[in-house]
């Protein structure tokens, strides 16, 4: 089987069971798993997958994360309390590193 042909089924795979994995699909297809992970990089290089430990998923799937408007916005009250606190454990000396997010 070409590589295309096994990529093409792959990204079937992914469209209908949400996810694969790497070792199954090396057996399956009598291929080495690093065979596979090639597969699947050039499925995440396309945007049709999202390369995950073990496999892949689809490219749209990992929406956990909401956007940064929406991240302002949640939570602010706890958020503002957590920096009035931290804020009084910095010493005179002392400084804070802040980090990328909300």
């Amino acid at each position: 089987m070409y590589a295309e042909e096994r990529q093409r089924i792959i990204a079937e795979r992914l469209r209908a069971h949400g996810r694969v994995d790497v070792v199954p699909l090396a057996a399956e297809f009598a291929v080495t798993a690093e065979t596979i992970r090639r597969d699947l990089t050039v499925l995440e290089r396309t945007g049709l997958a999202r390369r995950v430990h073990g496999g892949a998923i689809p490219a749209g799937r990992l929406g956990f994360e909401p956007a940064l408007a929406t991240r302002n916005t949640l939570m602010a009250t706890e958020k503002d309390r957590i920096a009035k606190a931290a804020i009084t454990e910095i010493p005179e000396e002392g400084a804070i590193l802040l980090d990328a997010g909300s």
